[in-house]
């Protein structure tokens, strides 16, 4: 029975060590013009902790260290020879084996991915506020964990508007002659209020909730270029 708690209790603390990580960008591509990429990891007492890898596809060039104790800053060099998959970081305190490890994904860049353009004077842009454009999907109005939740009646508040709203509006948008779209910031934006125009960001790797998820991000983008109109992805 002691055993059978101990193993438990250790299993717990396993989880939470776990759930605890914080990694940002959460992945990063093999074959970047920029071979150096800084990655911020945000855990316990981290910083006393001395980083290692044995991975032969990357090179830790320096640990940036800040006042706070849960943060480092990695500058992680991706070898051009790198192939994607996962690389081990691991860091050690005073004992052998790694105190804590955190599995970093690199991805393969899709084919031609460098040669994407970007918009310029030729370019028809609208710059649209996805709250306030249109309401495509009135299941993610209120979504649990935000406390901002949609109402209309208030001019500061939040109205709806979202990532299908805008997909569904594209021929209408094509029909105009706009060629770009500007979005105002899309990324979450956690706030207790006026989150609607989201230049709050508390995520900048996932698409507020009550816009959509990241899939309904990409999946609104494909339709768009589909159509010759380019995305312009705006984020403070």
């Amino acid at each position: 029975m002691k055993q059978l708690l101990i193993t438990i209790v250790f299993s717990v603390f396993i989880f939470l060590n776990i759930k605890a990580q914080q990694v940002e960008p959460p992945f990063w591509w093999v074959g970047m013009h920029n071979d150096v990429v800084q990655i911020m990891i945000h855990h316990d007492e981290i910083a006393k902790l001395e980083l290692k890898t044995e991975s032969t596809d990357v090179e830790i060039v320096k640990v940036n260290k800040v006042e706070n104790p849960n943060y480092v800053f990695v500058d992680l060099r991706i070898k051009k020879e790198a192939k994607a998959g996962e690389v081990e970081l691991n860091f050690y305190g005073k004992k052998r084996r790694p105190q804590y490890t955190i599995n970093y994904e690199l991805k393969e860049r899709r084919a031609n991915s460098a040669q994407r353009k970007g918009f310029g004077q030729e370019d028809v842009v609208y710059l649209l506020m996805p709250d306030r454009f249109a309401n495509g999907n009135t299941d993610n109005d209120n979504v649990k964990g935000y406390p901002e939740q949609a109402d209309r009646n208030n001019p500061d508040g939040r109205h709806g508007g979202d990532l299908q709203g805008i997909e569904n509006n594209l021929d209408y948008l094509q029909e105009l002659g706009i060629s770009a779209i500007w979005l105002n910031p899309v990324m979450e934006n956690n706030m207790p209020a006026v989150s609607y125009h989201g230049y709050a960001i508390t995520n900048f790797y996932k698409i507020d909730a009550r816009f959509g998820s990241n899939d309904d991000y990409l999946k609104m983008v494909q339709t768009a270029k589909s159509k010759d109109i380019k995305i312009v992805m705006d984020m403070v």
